[in-house]
């Protein structure tokens, strides 16, 4: 086994599961997903020195899958071949959910990926990383190259641009008419 395969193992194989899940999280059906994560994992083998010489090699990853995820993302809108049909998780379904509330779930969760595919990158990145991924905000701001308050202002804008776009399609998101962020 050589030295990359070593390090492959120490590094990579503990989290894939948790690479796997972020990609998950972010295209929502198991196809998207495994593109998603093959792509992430030949970025991150293209870029194997910076990774094993970052000081958190693990956020890095997770920034990568979830850049990776975004990606994908960002091509079916500008395609406009994500659809809502697309989107949808194959969930075991809820027995006391209807048919109604399964439907609307899943045009939600359409809604709000679309959203998270026209936001800036940065804004998106940090959002996905924070938000779904539940990373801390100086693990994301080692991953970005950024300090942890540049961090918090790429989530802060994102929220405050998802909420604005959410608010027309979801009665539940409330719309804020906030300033200069």
């Amino acid at each position: 086994m050589n030295d990359r395969q070593r390090e492959y193992e120490r590094l990579i194989a503990p989290i894939e599961g948790r690479m796997m899940r972020a990609v998950w999280r972010v295209t929502g059906n198991a196809e998207d997903a495994e593109d998603a994560l093959q792509e992430a994992l030949l970025a991150i083998w293209k870029r194997w020195e910076r990774i094993v010489e970052h000081p958190n090699p693990e956020a890095l990853v997770l920034h990568i899958c979830i850049n990776s995820a975004h990606d994908l993302l960002r091509r079916r809108v500008r395609q406009g071949k994500w659809t809502a049909a697309g989107a949808e998780t194959k969930n075991i379904a809820d027995p006391a959910a209807s048919a109604a509330d399964g439907m609307l779930a899943a045009e939600q969760r359409s809604q709000v990926m679309r959203a998270v595919g026209v936001l800036p990158k940065t804004q998106a990145r940090a959002i996905l990383m924070h938000a779904v991924e539940e990373v801390p905000y100086d693990q994301i701001a080692g991953a970005l190259g950024c300090g942890e308050a540049t961090v918090r202002k790429h989530v802060w804008r994102a929220r405050h641009k998802l909420r604005a776009l959410l608010s027309r399609w979801m009665p539940g998101v409330r719309r804020e008419e906030t300033s200069h962020a």
